[in-house]
């Protein structure tokens, strides 16, 4: 059965500010509908629709945009729901199939059907750990936008991400067993798990609180997003532009405290795929690697 990881959902405070940032730097690009569909979709999630025939949409809200593979959903944050990088979604062969291996080989792990208005996915679930995924069967969900797309690999584009994980040797083995990820190979000494959908790569890695010495602690679970890009230094100009163009929104969060930073940024330059790290401006960590 082949399973594709195909978007990656982050919830933000304002999500098209966030956007602007991936958009100029990454080339992201959202799906153009007509009016006609916009206005489908709008009927579908609940929005009004005016007399001018537009959407009454706020300006804070959800953008869905694309790097030529993975779907990105920068998500209006709600109340309840912590910031940053949220959850990943999957698109299989089938989901009838999915489902039956969790049932009978982790029968802990649940599964709900999403509600109406989501134009890709039709179940949400997690891991033994509790990392949140979607699952959509291409064939049975009508998919729209970005997640219709066929893969156009841009110069600058998502490759791989890390999940922090308390039992990564059993993590791997969960979206071994349920979506047939294969494993990649690694240094006997690397305690990190690579597996690969054949495009991109889900990297578990450890969670040691003692890793946070000398900064606030964080959770286990979804750590970084990496990108492969074309040229570094290219990117490093890019970056310095935005930040001097637009310092308040373009700019990579600045730390509030310098030394608990680098305490994070070490951390991140451990994954064996960056050579170059940074944050975006709400604070979520990317690994920048060379093509």
């Amino acid at each position: 059965m082949a399973s594709r990881i195909k978007h990656i959902g982050v919830m933000s405070q304002t999500p098209p500010r966030l956007f602007k940032f991936y958009e100029c730097l990454f080339d992201f690009r959202t799906d153009v509908r007509d009016p006609a569909q916009e206005r489908e979709r709008a009927k579908a999630t609940g929005h009004r629709i005016l007399a001018s025939g537009r959407v009454a949409s706020a300006f804070a809200r959800t953008v869905i945009a694309s790097d030529g593979n993975i779907g990105v959903a920068f998500n209006q944050r709600r109340p309840g729901y912590p910031g940053g990088l949220d959850h990943f979604g999957m698109a299989v062969d089938d989901i009838g199939e999915v489902l039956k291996r969790i049932k009978e080989k982790y029968p802990s792990v649940g599964a709900v059907k999403r509600p109406a208005g989501r134009p890709f996915v039709d179940y949400s679930s997690h891991d033994p750990e509790g990392n949140i995924f979607d699952i959509a069967e291409p064939g049975k969900k009508q998919l729209v936008g970005v997640f219709t797309e066929v893969e156009n690999k841009r110069p600058r584009h998502i490759k791989h991400f890390t999940i922090r994980a308390m039992n990564p040797l059993a993590l791997a083995q969960y979206y071994m067993d349920v979506f047939e990820f294969k494993e990649e190979e690694k240094a006997l000494e690397d305690p990190n798990f690579y597996l690969t959908d054949g495009t991109l790569t889900m990297v578990i890695a450890p969670y040691k609180i003692q890793d946070y010495l000398g900064t606030e602690h964080k959770r286990p679970g979804f750590d970084h997003i990496g990108f492969e890009v074309e040229d570094l230094q290219a990117f490093k100009d890019d970056v310095e532009v935005l930040a001097k163009h637009d310092p308040e929104y373009l700019a990579p969060k600045a730390p509030n405290v310098e030394s608990e930073y680098q305490v994070i940024m070490d951390l991140l330059r451990s994954c064996r795929y960056g050579k170059h790290q940074l944050c975006d401006p709400e604070g979520n960590l990317l690994d920048i690697s060379v093509g």
